[in-house]
């Protein structure tokens, strides 16, 4: 079974296991460090009572050389890309993050799920906190995976008070073999929010079978990138310039639920 086969069926339920607690920065939402960018929540029209949306903070994928294996499992150096990011939460409740990061070319029209490679977070996760130390593996930052942020609810922060973030990285380790010559894609941000929409619709000619269109509320984020794979730097993703806009919540389809076909009669 593949890994990202792996990662779905994992985020697929919520896990209780133990991991570190969240950090508490003296520092308000509202006060970016250098190359941070946020995201608020805003409702969108398909919003049912009850729903809930993360606040989420990153800065645009990195390019970064590291330690890996070559195509025969040899000992090699790996190009990988990764973005760093944090969520709180102002809903008033403890609340599950259960995330997906989907990375969607969109001049190669490619798909790549983020895969948490455990060797690959941490030369990363100690290439972004140079507060990690032998006696202090975790830093001060606390940086978790796509799959152990989802291990403990996010927790409430009060509205007055400095937010609680919650700090993860999201790799790709395909993309310069699976879309070497992109320059132009969207991440696609999903588990940030519970807001769920249902939506028939009927296909076209001779299909004529209703199909429901499951919805999940996510943060879309467009990006270019200027250079190629020729001349990698760490800096040559941006948030795309010419999109008014580039960072957008959206209801997307993730489930496609057909009706089940009519049984056939048995032959007499």
């Amino acid at each position: 079974m593949s890994t990202n086969l792996h990662r779905r069926a994992f985020l697929g339920a919520i896990l209780l296991g133990a991991a570190a607690a969240p950090v508490l920065l003296g520092q308000d939402a509202r006060g970016l460090q250098p190359g941070e960018r946020k995201v608020d929540p805003i409702e969108l029209p398909l919003d049912k009572p009850g729903v809930w949306t993360l606040h989420f903070r990153y800065k645009p994928p990195r390019i970064i050389s590291v330690d890996g294996f070559d195509k025969n499992g040899k000992p090699a150096k790996q190009l990988v890309w990764y973005m760093w990011y944090q969520v709180y939460n102002r809903s008033g409740d403890p609340v599950y993050f259960t995330p997906e990061f989907e990375l969607v070319t969109r001049d190669l029209n490619t798909s790549h799920l983020d895969e948490p490679q455990p060797y690959i977070f941490a030369q990363i996760k100690q290439f972004e906190d140079k507060t990690i130390t032998p006696t202090k593996p975790d830093g001060e930052l606390n940086l978790l995976s796509t799959i152990d942020i989802s291990r403990r609810p996010v927790p409430p922060s009060l509205p007055d008070a400095f937010p609680r973030l919650i700090s993860g990285l999201a790799i790709w380790t395909d993309m310069p073999e699976q879309a070497p010559r992109t320059n132009s894609f969207s991440i696609y941000v999903s588990g940030l929010s519970n807001g769920v929409a249902a939506e028939q619709t009927r296909p076209l000619p001779p299909y004529n079978e209703v199909i429901t269109l499951i919805k999940r509320k996510t943060l879309k984020l467009d990006f270019v990138r200027r250079t190629d794979d020729a001349r990698p730097e760490i800096t040559d993703i941006r948030i795309d310039p010419d999109n008014l806009q580039a960072e957008t919540w959206v209801y997307r389809t993730s489930t496609q639920i057909k009706p089940k076909e009519k049984e056939k009669k048995p032959k007499e």
